[in-house]
C-alpha cells in the first residue's frame, strides 16, 4: 500500500523589533478561503472529485496564487481544503499532552464529510501511530473544525512525535494523509497511556 502525505501546517515565526525589549502581540493576517479565515502564510492541501470521475490533490500556500496544476471550482464536481496546525506540547510529567487541531471544508457534489486524526512516533522502520485514530462525526455541513489531544507517556523512551490527519467526503473518497510541518522530540515512549 503506497501512502501520500502532504504537509500542512501554519509555521509562525515571529522577531521583535530591534529596538523593543520584549515581543509584544503582533497582529496576525487572515485571507478568506472555501469561505473560511485562514492564517496567511498557512500551507493548504485542496483535493476532490472533477466533473469527469478523476481525482486530484496539491497544495498551496494560503495568500499566494494557486498552483497551474489546480482544478478551476466550475471543472470540480466536489473539492474539500484541509489544514492541520502544529503540534504544541502542554504540561509535565504525568499531566503532559500533545495538542492540535484539524480542519475540513467541502464544496460542491461532497455528500457527508469527516475526518480522522492520530499522532505518529519516529521509529527505525519508518513512522508508527502512537495512538488509535480518531474520528469526527460524520455530517452534511461544509465545514469542520476539531481540536485534538493525546496523553504523553512520560518517561518511556525518546522519540519524535507529529499529528496526521485524513479528510473524507462520501462524494468523493478519503483525501491524502497530511501531516503538520512541525515536530516535536520527547520522551513519551512507544504508546499512548
Amino acid at each position: 500500500m503506497s501512502v501520500s502525505v502532504l504537509t500542512l501546517a501554519a509555521a509562525a515565526v515571529v522577531a521583535a523589533p530591534a529596538a523593543s525589549a520584549a515581543p509584544g502581540p503582533v497582529p496576525v493576517t487572515h485571507v478568506t478561503i472555501d469561505g473560511h479565515d485562514v492564517v496567511k502564510g498557512t500551507t493548504v492541501g485542496e483535493w476532490g472529485k472533477r466533473t469527469d470521475g478523476t481525482t486530484f490533490s496539491y497544495t498551496y500556500v494560503a495568500g499566494e496564487p494557486e498552483p497551474t496544476e489546480a482544478v478551476p471550482a466550475a471543472a470540480a464536481a466536489a473539492r474539500c481544503s484541509v489544514y492541520i496546525s502544529d503540534v504544541s506540547f502542554r504540561g509535565a510529567g504525568a499531566g503532559a499532552y500533545f495538542q492540535w487541531e484539524t480542519s475540513q471544508a467541502c464544496s460542491g457534489s461532497y455528500g457527508s464529510q469527516k475526518l480522522q486524526t492520530q499522532m505518529w512516533r519516529s521509529s527505525w522502520s519508518g513512522p508508527r501511530g502512537y495512538d488509535s485514530w480518531k474520528s469526527t462525526p460524520s455530517t452534511t455541513g461544509n465545514f469542520i473544525d476539531y481540536g485534538w489531544s493525546v496523553d504523553c507517556n512520560d518517561g518511556g523512551g525518546t522519540y519524535t512525535y507529529y499529528p496526521v490527519m485524513k479528510g473524507y467526503a462520501s462524494g468523493i473518497g478519503w483525501g491524502p494523509t497530511t501531516r503538520s510541518d512541525n515536530e516535536l522530540r520527547k520522551s513519551c515512549g512507544t504508546n499512548a497511556p
